[in-house]
């Protein structure tokens, strides 16, 4: 536990001083070149996964810097960053500028790309017939197919707390189906400690370093997370759902129930955003985040920026989504 809070402290010190040869750092000018240069240097100094994305930096800068002069208007310079930062196509990365939505530097989210290829709408009347509970702040739905629990959570969050109470509801159901399709994320530590009575034993899930200086190979040492073991263990078969739309902690969520010998996971490739992200602002006000870690998974390979494969690859397509038909999780009730 003095390890756990040492690594906690550590990621937030990076997030909240930023420090490169010390605590204390000229005061950025705000001005189109200062403003670039600061973002560019924060990222060539922070962010962990270039390797892993496939980003040359260094070309970064030498493609969008001759671009920005001090004539250049805050729309103009608002469109060189995005397109740099789209350049490690990460929903991590985050541009917010005061009047306009959040901008996440990522393809599939940007684009709404298969967006649409999940319903839960449709499956609360086609699937659970308009019979199911909702708890967890409303983000959790579950209910009965047959005698197959099933259960969407929205998010990683104060919603897992309650997840003890429907794992008791379906104490006599002969499978659960966890969907984790368009899984925002959250705080995935809240997620293993509540999960805890899916394992019978302590399991290594994946391990963590993070940036901790300016220099390309300056990281803490590795850390090793955990799904430990507490409560009456569930002992049924499960089957775990994912799309392009699970992100984050919910991707952390994936390696740990990747992890039990009794969990099938079903569906699409995760979205491959999975290392922490901390809070940045520009001398202008304009609000960035950058990712600082690198995660390694429990079979050590690293699924930044590609995503998690399932181990059943199954995506719904919108000729059947029309029909109602959710292919995806009939598959998922065919494992049963």
């Amino acid at each position: 536990m003095k390890n756990l809070f040492k690594h906690i402290l550590i990621i937030l010190t990076v997030g909240v001083f930023g420090c490169k040869d010390g605590f204390f750092q000229p005061e950025p000018q705000n001005n189109p070149e200062a403003l670039f240069e600061n973002l560019w240097q924060e990222f060539d100094q922070h962010y962990a996964p270039f390797e892993e994305r496939n980003v040359n930096w260094d070309e970064a800068y030498t493609t969008f810097r001759p671009r920005v002069n001090a004539q250049t208007s805050d729309a103009e310079l608002i469109s060189i960053f995005k397109e740099m930062l789209s350049t490690l196509d990460d929903s991590h990365v985050e541009l917010t500028v005061p009047g306009q939505n959040v901008w996440k530097a990522n393809k599939i989210v940007n684009e709404k790309i298969d967006d649409e290829l999940f319903d839960l709408e449709m499956i609360k009347s086609e699937y659970l017939n308009n019979n199911y509970k909702i708890n967890g702040f409303d983000n959790n739905t579950y209910g009965w197919i047959g005698d197959i629990g099933y259960v969407h959570m929205r998010w990683v969050s104060d919603n897992t707390f309650v997840f003890e109470d429907i794992l008791d509801h379906f104490a006599d159901a002969r499978g659960l189906i966890i969907d984790y399709r368009h899984n925002g994320g959250g705080q995935f530590m809240w997620g293993f400690d509540n999960f805890s009575r899916l394992t019978r034993e302590k399991r290594f899930t994946h391990k963590t370093k993070t940036k901790n200086g300016p220099g390309r190979d300056d990281y803490t040492d590795w850390f090793e997370w955990y799904l430990e073991p507490r409560g009456e263990y569930f002992d049924k078969p499960i089957v775990f759902l994912t799309d392009r739309y699970t992100i984050s902690a919910g991707e952390r969520m994936t390696y740990a129930m990747k992890t039990l010998p009794n969990v099938t996971h079903l569906g699409d490739t995760t979205n491959g955003s999975i290392g922490t992200k901390v809070a940045r602002e520009l001398a202008n006000g304009w609000k960035y985040t950058i990712v600082t870690q690198k995660v390694e998974g429990f079979d050590n390979e690293y699924y930044e920026g590609k995503g998690i494969p399932p181990d059943i690859y199954v995506k719904n397509t919108m000729a059947e989504m029309s029909e109602k038909i959710d292919r995806t999780l009939e598959a998922a009730l065919s494992r049963f």
